[in-house]
């Protein structure tokens, strides 16, 4: 489905590509929407075991590769991760109207932004009791990320370009290099 749209996603049409009958893919799903939704479920779950797999086969990373590695994998860079994004966009045409897809999307969201400001937390350590100032710069790295998917996914923009503007995003989360968060603010934006 991942390479030809969401309109080709048909009970009949994945019974045909599967090579089982039509009331096989029946007894899974009733409806269309029913097995897309299986189908970000799924997604959703590959991408975790991609990420538990990453950082299990490592030394103990910090926190700031940690968040690197896990944002990368959400840019399309590679086969599977192009696939993931060209599937995500379907869902997300999806949901704008069907109902039950824009809740499992908007699940999918907040467990990303939950992550993501668990991931961030720690290192700001002047900030910590502040939650508004870590979900802020959870949903600022989210929106970097998913800003930077489509030019990615469109080859407007280079791989290297989009890990320039990650690292940057990322090391102001982290206000690397900084004597002042004003500074690293400054300085972040001249590098972005």
């Amino acid at each position: 489905m991942s390479d030809k749209g969401i309109e080709a996603a048909r009970l009949r049409t994945v019974a045909a590509e599967a090579g089982v009958s039509m009331g096989a893919v029946q007894h899974y799903f009733t409806c269309t929407a029913e097995m897309l939704r299986f189908a970000l479920n799924h997604g959703n779950s590959l991408l975790a075991a991609r990420v538990q797999k990453l950082l299990g086969g490592r030394q103990a990373a910090t926190p700031r590769e940690t968040l690197r590695l896990c944002c990368t994998l959400l840019l399309p860079l590679d086969a599977d991760s192009r696939a993931g994004a060209r599937l995500w966009a379907a869902f997300i045409a999806h949901g704008c109207v069907d109902d039950p897809t824009s809740r499992l999307a908007s699940e999918a969201y907040a467990g990303l932004l939950a992550f993501v400001a668990k991931a961030i937390s720690p290192v700001t350590p002047g900030q910590a009791d502040d939650l508004a100032d870590v979900r802020l710069s959870a949903v600022h790295l989210v929106s970097v990320i998913d800003g930077l998917r489509w030019p990615l996914l469109f080859g407007i923009c280079a791989e290297a370009e989009a890990l320039a503007v990650l690292d940057a995003q990322v090391a102001q989360i982290f206000r690397e290099g900084a004597g002042s968060p004003d500074e690293a603010d400054d300085g972040a934006n001249q590098t972005a």
